[in-house]
């Protein structure tokens, strides 16, 4: 007969042991990196999409400011009204007075141009003079290799 064996507590065999350890393998690390992976580039194309979104939004601002530097000129110099251009692609083609408003905007905004500034009535109906007029005027830019235009309308004068 065979003596009786001893069972000890703090060893145990051999096929026990592997069921006891914890850890990553391989297989898990590289399915945790293909998967950080992904949400990486879901993130890059996020940003790719969003980041042109603030020059879009000055450039906007922008072409406003020159819009109200505009009714500011033109409320300067009554003298200019009525005034009907269009297609001014630079300084030249505009009134003396208004050539170094189209100067300044034309540095802030590429591509920028007149594409028309026309008086008319003003708001009481009354025929445009140097006292009252109404003026439309269609501004133009190239943002991200796109013409972009804003219609404006202003009352310049007391009617």
């Amino acid at each position: 007969m065979r003596p009786e064996a001893h069972f000890r507590p703090d060893v145990l065999p051999p096929s026990s042991t592997k069921k006891n350890q914890g850890g990553f393998g391989l297989i898990d690390a590289l399915v945790a990196v293909v998967i950080f992976g992904f949400g990486m580039s879901a993130l890059a194309a996020l940003y790719v999409r969003a980041a042109p979104q603030p020059y879009q939004n000055t450039a906007v601002v922008q072409v406003q400011d020159a819009a109200n530097s505009l009714i500011g000129t033109l409320t300067a110099n009554p003298s200019v009204l009525p005034i009907n251009v269009s297609g001014v692609t630079s300084s030249a083609g505009m009134p003396a007075a208004l050539q170094n408003w189209f100067t300044q905007s034309a540095a802030a905004l590429p591509g920028f141009t007149v594409t028309s500034i026309a008086s008319g009535p003003d708001a009481a109906g009354n025929a445009c003079s140097a006292i009252s007029c109404g003026v439309t005027f269609v501004l133009s830019w190239t943002q991200l290799g796109t013409t972009r235009q804003q219609t404006f309308y202003a009352q310049i004068g007391i009617s």
